[in-house]
């Protein structure tokens, strides 16, 4: 299957089902945070330290409070499907709805940097909110040199739109029909992200041993 990333760059997953299935059985990641919503059972917050995000717990408090005041935002309310569905310009005030109401609040906290904020929203909302990694936010400045944390809406926008582009959901509902019924508890965003952060590793790796060829992943 083939994929977009910020519909800049297009990469090939041979087996994604199988990839996805070693994700889960190699990492921890799996069994401590994901499995978490096995049986549609919700997670708390403080679980998103499950993903490694090491956020302090003196800061759960002030995270817990922003995203309560905001927790009646429309992108909440959708997962990845409806949200699509959407115009581009009800998309667009949604996300910078979400921007200026929670994620430039959580900014401002001590410490606490776009990945991590996103790491919390993803761990509340695992059907719409994505998980913008620093590798992945080091991707997209390089095709947006002047791109900022600053410009959070920007960066989500362009995500959403990748997720239209070449049939990457088309194709992410053809996996999730695919895998077994204990991985369910993987949303679309999820198994998503667990692809483009293959793909980021896989072509790091490959820079640092020109050698390498990977046949699962191009």
């Amino acid at each position: 299957m083939k994929f977009w990333l910020f519909s800049k760059v297009q990469f090939k997953v041979s087996d994604p089902v199988a990839l996805i299935e070693s994700y889960c059985f190699q990492s921890n990641f799996f069994k401590n945070y994901d499995l978490l919503l096995i049986n549609n059972k919700g997670r708390k917050i403080t679980d998103v330290n499950k993903i490694g995000a090491r956020i302090n717990r003196s800061l759960f408090k002030k995270c817990k409070r922003i995203i309560s005041d905001a927790n009646n935002l429309c992108i909440f309310k959708d997962d990845l499907d409806v949200f699509l569905k959407n115009s581009n310009a009800r998309r667009e005030k949604n996300i910078r709805e979400l921007n200026d109401k929670v994620v430039k609040k959580l900014l401002k906290i001590p410490g606490m940097g776009l990945s991590k904020a996103t790491k919390v929203l993803h761990t509340l909302y695992p059907n719409i909110i994505p998980m913008l990694d620093d590798p992945l936010q080091m991707k997209y400045q390089i095709w947006n040199p002047s791109w900022t944390v600053k410009k959070a809406d920007e960066i989500l926008i362009s995500y959403y739109e990748n997720m239209e582009k070449g049939g990457n959901l088309k194709n992410l509902n053809r996996i999730y029909n695919k895998i077994d019924e204990n991985l369910k508890c993987l949303t679309k965003v999820r198994m998503f992200d667990i692809l483009w952060w293959s793909y980021l590793k896989a072509e790091s790796l490959k820079q640092e041993n020109k050698n390498i060829k990977w046949t699962t992943i191009k």
